[in-house]
């Protein structure tokens, strides 16, 4: 069977735009019916998640107010302090100089016949300042060489003024003080 039309164009056209604003029509209502569902659905998933967040919101209020919450709070709060102090006092001890081990090494390299008179200690310079006399040159040019070679003490200054005398020599000595809690020598 063949499709025949026997309307005027103008008519055809006619129908062809009522078709078009039928098709359009419920086109537009089906839009407007999905976006009325999507709305109700979003409404009643925001109006769930408020009544969750009043009573999640007067849980907290009923926990602040808790003698168990605020009791763990002063805990909490004290440990935090602590820590902090523990923190202030480990900074506190890495700047100390143990001077046990600085003093049992140059009391082994120290010969016979030298004696210590004036031990010092400059912070601002981290500087050790060691004065003594020695009976004669050769215990200090000893005594020297051995605080040269000690793990506990570095940039060693001696001037030249400790050299003059043979026998008697006044000496003063500037290093600065090393770790030596763990040098070959404490084993």
């Amino acid at each position: 069977m063949s499709n025949l039309n026997l309307l005027p164009s103008r008519e055809i056209k006619k129908l062809e735009i009522r078709r078009f604003g039928e098709l359009l029509g419920s086109f537009v209502i089906w839009i407007l019916f999905f976006l009325i569902i999507f709305l109700l659905f979003l409404s009643s998933i925001i109006f769930c998640l408020s009544i969750i967040l009043k009573s999640q919101s007067e849980l907290i209020e009923i926990r602040k107010n808790d003698k168990k919450t605020q009791y763990l709070t002063e805990i909490e709060d004290k440990t935090s302090k602590l820590n902090k102090s523990l923190i202030e006092i480990n900074l506190k001890q890495k700047e100390i100089i143990i001077w046990t081990p600085i003093l049992e090494e140059l009391s082994k390299i120290t010969p016979t016949g030298v004696y210590l008179t004036n031990f010092s200690y400059q912070a601002s310079f981290d500087k050790i300042s060691l004065r003594g006399f020695a009976d004669t040159r050769e215990n200090f040019l000893y005594f020297h060489d051995k605080l040269g070679k000690s793990a506990c003490f570095s940039k060693i200054e001696a001037p030249l003024s400790n050299l003059i005398r043979q026998n008697n020599v006044d000496f003063v000595f500037n290093f600065k003080p090393m770790d030596c809690l763990f040098s070959e020598d404490s084993n």
